[in-house]
């Protein structure tokens, strides 16, 4: 069986270097930026990943939408904590749909489209909403509409249709729950909800070799 991982990047966003390393400071709000110098804000790359799988094509994340550059629509379509801790750096051409069309797929060819809930993994949705199923976790989607979550933006969602998936205890990962898209252990959802409920680890298995897709479990 021979899968193959695509990395496709998706522009680049602005934060407070306390986001991605979870620098220790005094300040509890760091996070934001907020009474921080500039030199403290940091760029870093925004990723989605395409697996080409012999049981079908999975999609990883969706990244951001181009108008998220425009302070006003970025207020629209983002949770207002991450209009305010997140600057996205996207182009037209950097767009998911746009990444998919260069190496020759396009949404509706997706199988299985594997976001975050949190509006900063799930913000470009509206490009590939033709894929076949979109999967959340139900813990994830539970805990994050009930709870009214500030990183979670209902009206990306608006239309949608959710698959919920559950998580099994298998021993697998920090917390020893898992579930297996396949089951054949090619691709595996590992649950690390230390930084939001139902967040997961992808870990991708192709003859004998590893890969783990890790999106956000500081």
């Amino acid at each position: 069986m021979e899968i193959k991982v695509h990395f496709l990047n998706c522009g680049q966003v602005k934060v407070d270097r306390f986001l991605p390393i979870n620098e220790k400071v005094s300040n509890p709000f760091s996070y934001t930026g907020i009474a921080r110098p500039v030199k403290y804000q940091v760029s870093v790359p925004v990723s989605t990943y395409l697996i080409e799988h012999p049981k079908g094509m999975v999609l990883i994340d969706t990244s951001w939408n181009t108008e998220n550059q425009n302070t006003d629509q970025n207020k629209i379509h983002n949770s207002f904590f991450h209009w305010l801790t997140h600057k996205a750096a996207l182009s037209f051409e950097e767009a998911v749909d746009k990444q998919l069309t260069k190496i020759g797929y396009k949404s509706s060819d997706i199988d299985y489209l594997i976001p975050s809930l949190t509006s900063d993994h799930s913000i470009g949705l509206n490009y590939v909403k033709e894929a076949k199923k979109i999967m959340i976790s139900d813990v994830q989607w539970k805990d994050q509409t009930a709870e009214k979550s500030i990183c979670y933006e209902p009206e990306i969602w608006n239309n949608t249709n959710v698959q919920q998936y559950s998580f099994l205890n298998t021993g697998i990962g920090p917390e020893g729950l898992s579930y297996d898209l396949f089951d054949d252990g090619s691709v595996v959802l590992v649950s690390t909800s230390k930084s939001n409920s139902g967040v997961v680890t992808r870990i991708v298995e192709n003859n004998g070799k590893f890969m783990e897709i890790a999106g956000r479990i500081i």
